[in-house]
């Protein structure tokens, strides 16, 4: 007779969502944490101190649905991270989806991560990304498609946030309590959810990965990534972090022996450099001078960003950027060089 397979223990899913100024979003977000196939066993609200009247929105639509849920209130408006951390204490269960207040999910997300998240045996499950337009309607993934189903361990799943073949929304994940810490996320800054997200990778022994694009990823004007001001320029402390981290990347297919360190170091170094250009300089620049074409944002940020972007950047970084296919990133780096004022102008034809 073969061996039994042991009951898996019963799983406890608490979703976590900062609310800030979200009145025009939160009720479609919460209606798919509602519509969730497998329903969520509590809801952790965040106030964020918004003050447009979208928390009692949520409480009003989570009590009619008699759905398991409290509120946390913070003393003044901290941000994502800051919310995101102060939430997970506030949360009982031994799973946690970190949702934003303006995102929408497929029903059979909370189903299927949790099915891929208890079948590997991971410490947290990654999905892909679908962007929306502000009413809803989809724009195209955001990753590509992964190799393969299953699961990789956490030092490959790094280095492919690294690479940007999967972006660092945690939305997109369900991550057993364990693997967070007390506090994963950025407090101090504005673009908190690389670096965290990488630090948690580099901790966790397994992810699982779920190719479906579930998470709907909403896209609009007053976001973060989209709009320049003084948080823009914590996109190069953002970078700063994640240099610091690259030298935890271990290779999988480094040899070992003599010279194996200086290998994997020479990788990460790529690696970081590569990173650098296509998530922090470029972003940061083309961010400004679009902003500077528009007669938008106050021109001591964006002058401040160009000219942040052009010091990090450098013409010994060409030749190793060539030579690992970053072309874009290179043709950048000679602008930038050569005339910053120039390159924009070519950016405004793009």
């Amino acid at each position: 007779m073969g061996k039994v397979a042991p009951t898996p223990e019963p799983t406890r899913l608490s979703v976590v969502i900062p609310v800030y100024r979200s009145a025009q979003y939160i009720e479609p977000c919460l209606r798919a944490i509602l519509s969730q196939t497998r329903p969520v066993d509590e809801v952790v609200l965040v106030d964020d101190r918004g003050d447009d009247g979208s928390i009692g929105m949520a409480t009003r639509i989570l009590t009619s649905a008699d759905v398991e849920h409290r509120v946390v209130e913070l003393d003044r408006n901290h941000g994502a991270g800051y919310a995101r951390n102060a939430g997970l204490r506030a949360a009982t269960g031994d799973v946690i989806w970190f949702f934003d207040s303006d995102d929408l999910a497929d029903p059979t997300f909370a189903a299927r991560m949790l099915d891929a998240l208890v079948r590997e045996d991971a410490d947290f499950a990654s999905c892909r990304t679908v962007f929306v337009d502000p009413v809803g309607a989809a724009l195209g993934v955001a990753e590509p498609r992964q190799p393969r189903q299953g699961a990789v361990g956490g030092n490959e799943f790094a280095r492919m946030l690294m690479r940007g073949k999967v972006k660092a929304y945690p939305p997109a994940r369900l991550f057993r309590r364990a693997v967070l810490g007390d506090a994963p996320w950025d407090e101090r800054r504005a673009y908190e959810d690389m670096a965290a997200t990488l630090r948690i990778a580099l901790r966790a022994d397994r992810v699982a990965l779920v190719d479906e694009p579930l998470l709907w990823y909403r896209q609009h004007p007053e976001s973060t990534s989209q709009v320049t001001c003084t948080h823009t320029a914590d996109v190069f402390a953002m970078g700063d972090e994640v240099a610091r981290l690259a030298p935890e990347l271990r290779e999988r297919n480094t040899p070992s022996g003599w010279g194996s360190s200086w290998l994997e170091g020479s990788r990460n170094r790529s690696l970081a450099r590569a990173f650098r250009y296509r998530e922090v300089l470029i972003p940061a620049a083309h961010m400004a001078m679009r902003a500077a074409q528009a007669n938008s944002g106050d021109p001591e940020v964006v002058r401040s960003l160009i000219a942040e972007s052009r010091r990090r950047s450098s013409l010994a970084d060409v030749v190793p950027l060539v030579a690992s296919g970053q072309l874009r990133s290179a043709a950048f780096a000679v602008g930038m060089a050569a005339s910053p004022s120039a390159y924009a102008r070519v950016l405004r034809t793009r």
